[in-house]
């Protein structure tokens, strides 16, 4: 996640006109004869027949199966006597016919921001027998750099591929030049995020697939307008050698999954892009469906997951899905705990510095894994123009909207962040899957943490909150004979300490030779 200036105020954790419902299998069959009839599943559940009154009225604005797009959810079936409530429902279940106990669970979103409304909601589905649980949908977000507002249509040069101080940092180059270093290309890792420009010249050969939105969520186009999760993605599997931008860790098979709406959210402050909850629920279900062995997720939030989100997660570590998360970006107001990064099984990663230094916004917290180099990383950016929120404007009848808005560059540019630390080890959690494709998570967890570099900055420590067990060194990871170890050693190699130039004399070094050129 990329920094943001923060005040001295309570990030928000929940959304204030969402919730999501889990209801029983009990109810499918109900559900089934709502899709025909109105009546069908108010008579047999108070809850639902309560939220489909609502529905009618106006008050619920929209129900989302999290098992995919709702059948029967267009309007003139709507009209026609069904209710997206019982679609939803019926989608859900169909979706989940092997195991009905998954089924069930979608997304109510209200017509109005009423927390009063939503807790007055919340109570009525919970006294229903059908309903399993009604939870509060947690935030979650990319926190952006006010810093980063480059006039429209720039396009930022990287530095030649043999000067790009992250890859040299975690020995990229000792580790591929290894005698018999295997590369990740069997290795599938899906990017959770903004989405990806699938037709970046550097991407381009590396994609598997790409999701960009549902037809159930029209806000979401096939763009990603943010750029970030374009810049994840080249991190981690940018072609390698081609003449063109950069090389990212790895090659391996690439799978994007959108899970930002294109409606930037105001928080506050400004206009802001946060994690559509539908997009995220549907692209976890997808990933565990799909058998993708890493996943990244780049995001984070304070608010605690709901049980749908904790369920999904503990299901992909389960069934031999890799977690990796960044930690936040938050270290100035407290590092508070960001989630997904603080659920059990995931690898948390924080970002350091160029002088092997924690970065002065990477979180600190004791579930910390290992740390990845995050300041200064050159990376993709879609070809087309974007921003990364607004300012806040007032229209012609005095209300709050969407002003001026915060432009990205186009095709490279260096980003800071947790979030850019994260992709540096899933690349190397798929280079390690390469040499041994049948660890566990856990066991490439404990190999990316042996395998660690202890910095200065831990002071012998084996663990600490603000670099976990260390920073990640490729050699060292990928060195030891094939097979992972349950037993934990930390490494021989301790990086001494030495005098490092100033910030603003390490970036200005990394972009020597950057052209920038005006639209």
């Amino acid at each position: 996640m990329i920094e943001k200036r923060i005040r001295d105020k309570e990030l928000l954790r929940y959304h204030p006109d969402k919730m999501i419902v889990k209801v029983r299998p009990e109810a499918a069959a109900p559900a089934r004869a709502g899709v025909r009839s109105f009546g069908a599943l108010e008579s047999a559940s108070a809850g639902l027949g309560i939220l489909q009154r609502l529905e009618r009225a106006g008050v619920v604005k929209a129900v989302h199966s999290l098992a995919g797009p709702s059948r029967g959810f267009e309007p003139e079936v709507i009209r026609r006597g069904r209710t997206m409530t019982a679609a939803a429902l019926e989608t859900s279940f169909a979706a989940e016919r092997q195991d009905p106990s998954k089924g069930g669970s979608m997304l109510v979103e209200l017509s109005q921001q009423s927390e009063d409304e939503l807790a007055r909601l919340r109570l009525q589905l919970v006294d229903d027998p059908y309903v399993e649980y009604a939870s509060l949908v947690p935030i979650r977000y990319l926190m952006l750099p006010a810093k980063k507002r480059p006039r429209a249509g720039i396009a930022a040069t990287p530095p030649a591929t043999n000067t790009l101080w992250n890859l040299d940092k975690i020995l990229w180059r000792q580790a591929r030049g290894r005698n018999g270093f295997v590369d990740a290309d069997g290795v599938s890792i899906a990017v959770l995020d903004s989405g990806i420009d699938e037709f970046h010249p550097d991407l381009q050969p590396v994609m598997s697939s790409n999701t960009m939105g549902y037809p159930d969520v029209p806000s979401s186009s096939s763009k990603d307008v943010i750029g970030h999760g374009t810049h994840v993605a080249g991190i981690i599997g940018a072609a390698m050698n081609n003449g063109v931008g950069i090389n990212g860790v790895c090659r391996c098979q690439l799978h994007g999954w959108k899970i930002f709406d294109d409606e930037p959210d105001y928080d506050g402050e400004s206009y802001v892009y946060w994690v559509d909850p539908v997009m995220y629920y549907r692209a976890l279900r997808a990933c565990i469906r799909e058998g993708i062995q890493i996943v990244n997720l780049s995001i984070g939030g304070g608010g605690e997951p709901d049980q749908d989100e904790k369920a999904l997660f503990a299901e992909m570590v389960e069934k031999g899905t890799v977690v990796v998360a960044a930690m936040g970006n938050e270290r100035t107001i407290g590092s508070p705990v960001s989630y997904p990064a603080a659920l059990p099984g995931v690898i948390a990663v924080g970002a350091t510095d160029l002088a092997d230094r924690v970065a002065r916004f990477s979180n600190s917290g004791n579930h910390i894994s290992v740390s990845a180099p995050g300041v200064g990383i050159w990376s993709t950016l879609p070809t087309y123009a974007g921003q990364t929120g607004f300012n806040v404007g007032t229209s012609p009848a005095g209300r709050r909207v969407p002003g001026s808005p915060h432009k990205r560059e186009i095709d490279y540019d260096e980003w800071d962040g947790t979030s850019m630390a994260a992709p540096h080890v899933a690349g190397a959690a798929a280079l390690y899957l390469a040499r041994n494709p049948d660890a566990s998570p856990e066991q490439v967890k404990d190999a990316l943490e042996r395998s660690a570099d202890q910095v200065p900055g831990m002071r012998g420590r084996d663990h600490h909150p603000d670099f976990g067990f260390g920073r990640i060194n490729l050699e060292a990871l990928l060195a030891p004979p094939a097979g992972p170890s349950s037993a934990r050693k930390r490494p021989a190699r301790k990086v001494a300490a030495k005098k490092a130039p100033a910030r603003k004399a390490a970036k200005a070094a990394a972009k020597k030779g950057a052209a920038r050129k005006p639209a």
